[in-house]
């Protein structure tokens, strides 16, 4: 026979703790879901993203990459210009000086700015001369502009001209036919000579360039390719750090190279690790589960943690028929129906308790009930409502 009495909690509580068990899901999967977003967003923008790069004439760009994260290198250049891209194991020596001029004739609207944009490297200099007519030539400014390519907002700097052919600021504005300056490159970096036109005409002018430019060493590079007929790539040796310079011929076109550099990921790496960061977390979690033993409120049923007693509103008390006890505080006998209660089970009434849940330890039905709530979707202890894990079954002698 079945008493109604010891299901009826089971029932009454059974639609609050499921919304309980899908949090308890949800947050589990949430960490490592935010794991993965974060892996991709730095994959696609990250330290190994894809590069957008603006090159010169003799231009070349250091980079790094650790083959254990990057797989392949990828250069393309849509202008087939001739980039090449060098691989290295160390890093190579800023030793080569490649001098180059330019010469082109440039139409500058009213009130507008024009220029050209190169890459140079630290030690590099670069010789200016602009020549227009000497009606015009006072209302047009010229200077080289530092263009930080490595800070977010972009931040320009004008450089200083180490020497000039105008001794004093009065000279420059003198009706002269052509001005010239020259910049020493002190940091790697991309540079943009600017030709701002304030006169209230568009003016011709004649801009001729002498560039001393410092190139990395090309003779130790271990492969090399080229994006003359297309893209190129270079397989990076595992897991060394390897190095890459993108470098371009000396052509003498000012022209903008636009240049892409991609890093394609080593997928099987960020797998690994997003799997070892997911166990771990996995384990934190299931770690705090089982040992948790705060007191929780749960829909208005108070949870007890393991330090309580497991039944706690009744002492212990012997099986039936081995004799009555005396009660400490009311030195009476307990009565047959307290021993029956005490080792009989909550659920059916017929058979004893044999078995405990875990991880709550409570010791309060038969076997076959407790694999009847197992099986069931509460899946809840009938005395403290903790979510049960496992049924184990007491040895009896």
């Amino acid at each position: 026979m079945y008493r109604s009495a010891g299901l009826a909690p089971l029932r009454h509580h059974h639609h609050h703790l499921h919304p309980q068990r899908c949090q308890e899901a949800w947050a589990r999967l949430l960490t490592p879901l935010t794991l993965w977003i974060c892996v991709s967003v730095t994959l696609r923008y990250g330290y190994y993203g894809n590069c957008q790069m603006v090159l010169g004439p003799s231009s070349s760009r250091l980079f790094e990459a650790s083959s254990v994260f990057v797989k392949q290198v990828e250069v393309r250049d849509d202008d087939k210009k001739g980039v090449f891209l060098y691989g290295y194991s160390e890093k190579p020596e800023l030793s080569l000086e490649k001098n180059w001029s330019a010469s082109n004739y440039v139409i500058v609207a009213s009130y507008s700015r024009k220029g050209y944009s190169l890459w140079l490297n630290k030690g590099s200099t670069i010789q200016m001369r602009w020549e227009a007519q000497a009606s015009s030539l006072g209302q047009l400014e010229v200077s080289l502009i530092k263009v930080n390519s490595s800070i977010g907002d972009r931040k320009h700097e004008t450089l200083i001209p180490t020497s000039s052919s105008s001794s004093d600021a009065h000279a420059l504005l003198e009706p002269t036919h052509g001005r010239e300056a020259k910049y020493f490159i002190e940091e790697d970096d991309k540079y943009y000579i600017g030709i701002v036109n304030t006169n209230p005409r568009s003016v011709i002018m004649k801009m001729n360039l002498n560039v001393s430019s410092k190139m990395y060493d090309t003779t130790k590079s271990e492969s090399m390719c080229s994006t003359i007929n297309g893209s190129c790539q270079l397989n990076l040796v595992f897991p060394n750090t390897q190095f890459v310079t993108v470098t371009t011929p000396n052509n003498g076109d000012l022209g903008e190279w636009h240049v892409e550099l991609s890093f394609v990921a080593r997928v099987v790496t960020y797998i690994a690790i997003l799997g070892f960061v997911v166990t771990v977390i996995f384990l934190i979690l299931k770690y705090l589960g089982v040992c948790d033993g705060e007191t929780h409120e749960v829909a208005g049923v108070r949870e007890v943690t393991e330090a309580v007693p497991l039944m706690p509103e009744k002492p212990f008390r012997l099986p039936y028929g081995t004799g009555d006890e005396e009660d400490p505080d009311s030195g009476s006998s307990s009565s047959s129906e307290d021993l029956y209660d005490g080792k009989i089970c909550v659920i059916c009434y017929e058979e004893p308790r044999n078995c405990f849940f875990v991880p709550c330890g409570h010791c309060a039905t038969c076997y076959n009930c407790a694999q009847r709530i197992m099986d069931g979707d509460s899946k809840v202890c009938p005395i403290c409502r903790r979510l049960i894990h496992k049924v184990r079954k007491l040895l009896i002698p």
